[in-house]
């Protein structure tokens, strides 16, 4: 089977991190910000920061926060799991140089340094409907509730199996009957 992994809050706990290391960032430096929204989508709804400066913290800090990132619980053992029972694994994520300084950098950094395997990563594709459709996916697995009901839409060669990671920003969206809801990797391998 082909496996299509999210990596922000899907693999990877990218919104806990990041509103922790990011209001420990605004304390130790004195910056006004406050934290103001547990739900919001992207971190420049998070805090009462413009867009403009959080994209310029972004640009400056984000890169070294991104190579922190923790996994997600039995996202290791599951994943490497079924790499070496002769799936294919692909991560895609829309990380891009809008927001980051060396996305593909950053993010092969992250990956050799939490051992995940995988056979292709596939940088900036927000898109993620034609990567599931032109690698053959069986299997996306994502945080974003829109991005999922458009994979599950999409005319496919075949059935894909798609599944929603919940997260903060996405328990109280609308449920899509074509989409599976989990709270985990073991719950992911449950489904299928």
């Amino acid at each position: 089977m082909i496996f299509v992994f999210d990596l922000d809050d899907t693999v990877c706990d990218t919104d806990g991190y990041s509103e922790k290391y990011i209001l420990n960032f605004f304390k130790e430096n004195n910056y006004p910000y406050t934290f103001v929204s547990k739900t919001a989508r992207y971190a420049e709804e998070k805090f009462s920061w413009d867009k403009e400066s959080a994209l310029k913290w972004y640009k400056t800090f984000g890169d070294e926060m991104m190579k922190k990132f923790p996994l997600k619980e039995n996202a290791k053992e599951v994943i490497n799991g079924l790499y070496e029972s002769g799936h294919t694994i692909i991560f895609s994520t829309a990380r891009a140089t809008d927001w980051h300084t060396d996305p593909e950098g950053v993010t092969l950094e992250w990956l050799n340094n939490v051992g995940l395997k995988y056979h292709k990563l596939i940088i900036g594709k927000s898109k993620k409907e034609e990567v599931c459709f032109s690698e053959g996916a069986d299997v996306f697995v994502d945080d974003d509730l829109e991005i999922t009901a458009r994979v599950a839409s999409y005319k496919m060669n075949k059935p894909i199996k798609v599944f929603l990671m919940n997260s903060n920003f996405n328990l109280d969206k609308e449920k899509n009957e074509k989409v599976v809801r989990i709270n985990s990797f073991n719950e992911m391998l449950e489904n299928i």
